[in-house]
């Protein structure tokens, strides 16, 4: 029994957007994924000092200019989020209840996201939120940063000293975080348990 034509050229086509498809589907998993990245890639190496930020606050816009000036004897968790991005709204759940259950206190929490305005709109958790959200102004201000994923969480000491970053979306790891905010500055002793 012979095959027509037509049906054979219906095979070999289905068979090339199969593969197309397949292949197209492995490229948006990757992107979905943030594909496997070193610790090194994101965000600043821990002892180094992060640059400051200008940003405008979209959370509470007021028409100014804010500035986040690393260090100052304040110790702070930066996070990198974006409202489209569903890890980066478990982020921001979990950082607004830390905060209302108070194991926050003494640090400040600000969400950085390159994203306009309008887009807060999209996330239920960032709508939500009574956390300071801001908008970068100048991009060379996240070079040091190295923030290209979300979400990214940097703890920055009172000193102004990364003391941690990468990606964190459970309360254990952002109570961490806060952890080595709070860590006494390089050189000095921990305290002894006895």
């Amino acid at each position: 029994m012979r095959i027509p034509p037509y049906l054979a050229v219906a095979q070999w086509a289905l068979l090339l957007a199969l593969g197309l498809l397949v292949v197209t589907a492995y490229r948006q998993l990757g992107r979905v994924l943030g594909r496997a990245r070193q610790p090194a890639e994101l965000g600043p190496a821990v002892g180094s000092r992060p640059a400051r930020i200008s940003y405008e606050p979209i959370s509470r816009p007021d028409g100014s200019v804010h500035t986040f000036e690393p260090g100052g004897g304040e110790p702070a968790l930066v996070a990198f989020v974006d409202p489209t991005c569903p890890s980066c709204e478990e982020l921001v759940t979990v950082l607004g209840a830390a905060r209302e259950a108070g194991e926050l206190a003494g640090l400040r929490v600000l969400l950085l996201t390159s994203d306009p305005p309008g887009y807060l709109q999209i996330s239920a958790a960032f709508r939500a939120t009574d956390l300071e959200i801001g908008r970068p102004l100048d991009r060379a201000d996240l070079e040091s940063y190295r923030a290209s994923a979300t979400p990214l969480l940097v703890a920055i000491d009172a000193a102004g000293v990364a003391r941690a970053a990468g990606t964190a979306i459970r309360r254990a790891e952002v109570l961490a975080y806060r952890q080595a905010c709070l860590l006494p500055p390089a050189g000095e002793l921990l305290p002894v348990m006895k």
